[in-house]
């Protein structure tokens, strides 16, 4: 992206609307209900066939206390012998894996998630990542990726991380402002925040993210500048700016929020463009959708070389042909289908305990749900769709396959969202901020739910 971007009003009212982040297609509400868990074994036997990479990602879903803005999957204990349950499954989760022989794959993407990693003990993640090495092997250039708390972290578990090979520390901070941190229920100081990532970069960990939250109760225009600025001082590599999702319907404790505090949709606005202001003044590339990286940072040079890659994991540079997913809740992308583990601990355990893996919905992708998404993802990451990549690769002609959705882009056209080029779809600078808007049009699921009279603003987050 050149030069600093200006982000109209105008344009932010007109497309502000609700659509899905696309770190799949179709997502997980459009998934097919014919789908038989019992086929997992069999997807991840094929998978042991391929001779791509893999990506891995493991959930460790406890914290010591509940966000009020939280939308993840989580449990809420301190308890160790409840975690210590939890791993004795994961343990075998992880061998009911390697027995397919999918861990003959090396690894180039791994990431700890959660919930909180770091709540459990040293000894807990030794746990983990024993487990991890009996059944796979890390790649030489693989991504090893945790999310921390900094308010439970200790340096002797990020001097660990750093032994154990995890090269990027993500760390929620969502606002440093005391009042909008006693509101959402996370009082999290500055102090503790750079303490930690004091210490992974002293251990050598290269690659620090920091997530940031708008549209919380209590922040106001100023107030989230101040945490930007803040934010900026300590100069991480990534920074990734998401909007709240208030979903009380699917996270009941969000009703204990006071959203009548929170920011007016105009100063919403208001709040990101400044915020896409600062951080371009900064130095920082907008990477698109929610995302900010320094120049010198891979995601930024991926962006620019267009080979950036999206999963469940969000933007990557090192996307494995498939993903295995294990621990409550968890999704993976196999063999061409999208797999769930059961979201309810309890359900979980159950599952592994009785058959070793806990897989309980999920879809297999058709040709044209292979194609929409390697047009969606492929316009989310990089932003353009060259028609001759996507005519080779699938076996269409790109302008009469996609008539309709060419001629519902051309509104956004008109803006100077995107240029709809004779042999590409191209986001210009100031459309990768509508991107999620500019995928749409290709999302059949989407058309028909709309078609239906379907809900849509209850299903999917805010464009902005």
């Amino acid at each position: 992206m050149s030069g600093a971007l200006h982000v109209p009003r105008e344009l932010l009212e007109k497309y502000a609307t609700s659509a899905p982040r696309y770190t799949s297609y179709p997502t997980a509400v459009d998934w097919s209900k014919d789908f038989d868990p019992l086929r997992y074994p069999e997807l991840l036997e094929r998978a042991s066939h391929s001779p791509e990479a893999l990506s891995v990602y493991v959930h460790l879903p406890f914290c010591a206390e509940l966000c009020l803005f939280c939308g993840c999957n989580v449990i809420i204990s301190r308890s160790r012998s409840r975690m210590d349950t939890y791993l004795d499954a994961l343990e075998n989760e992880f061998a009911f894996v390697a027995a397919r022989g999918v861990g003959g794959r090396k690894v180039r993407q791994y990431h700890w998630g959660g919930g909180t990693p770091t709540q459990l003990s040293l000894a807990q993640m030794e746990r983990v990542q024993n487990a991890f090495n009996r059944a796979f092997t890390l790649a030489d250039d693989a991504e090893v990726a945790v999310e921390v708390d900094p308010r439970v972290t200790t340096t002797d578990q990020v001097k660990w991380l750093a032994e154990n090979r995890f090269n990027r520390v993500s760390l929620g901070v969502q606002d440093f402002e005391p009042a909008v941190q006693q509101a959402i229920k996370r009082v999290q100081s500055e102090e503790q925040t750079r303490k930690i990532i004091d210490a992974a970069r002293a251990a050598g960990i290269p690659s620090i993210n920091v997530d940031l939250i708008y549209g919380l109760p209590e922040q106001t225009i100023d107030s989230f500048a101040r945490t930007i600025e803040r934010v900026i001082a300590i100069r991480p590599e990534r920074i990734a700016l998401f909007h709240y999702a208030h979903v009380p319907w699917m996270k009941k404790h969000q009703n204990v929020l006071e959203t009548d505090r929170a920011p007016s949709s105009a100063d919403k606005l208001t709040i990101f463009t400044r915020a896409v202001e600062q951080f371009q003044a900064a130095g920082y590339v907008y990477i698109g959708l929610d995302h900010f990286a320094l120049p010198t940072d891979e995601l930024a040079l991926a962006l620019k070389e267009r080979k950036l890659q999206r999963n469940f994991m969000g933007y990557t540079t090192r996307r494995g042909g498939d993903m295995v997913s294990l621990g409550v809740s968890s999704i993976g992308d196999v063999s061409g289908a999208f797999v769930q583990n059961a979201p309810v601990e309890a359900e979980y355990l159950r599952l592994i305990k009785e058959r070793g893996f806990a897989t309980h919905r999920g879809h297999e992708l058709s040709a044209e749900d292979a194609l929409r998404r390697d047009v969606i993802v492929g316009l989310m990451c990089n932003g353009v769709l060259l028609k001759s990549e996507i005519e080779a690769r699938h076996g269409i002609v790109f302008d009469t396959t996609f008539a309709a959705e060419l001629t519902a882009l051309e509104p956004l056209a008109g803006d100077g969202l995107l240029k709809l080029d004779p042999d590409a779809v191209r986001l210009t600078d100031l459309g990768q901020v509508f991107m999620r808007n500019a995928a749409l049009p290709f999302d059949r699921y989407f058309a028909a739910r709309a078609a239906r009279g379907g809900d849509t603003g209850r299903t999917f987050s805010k464009t902005l």
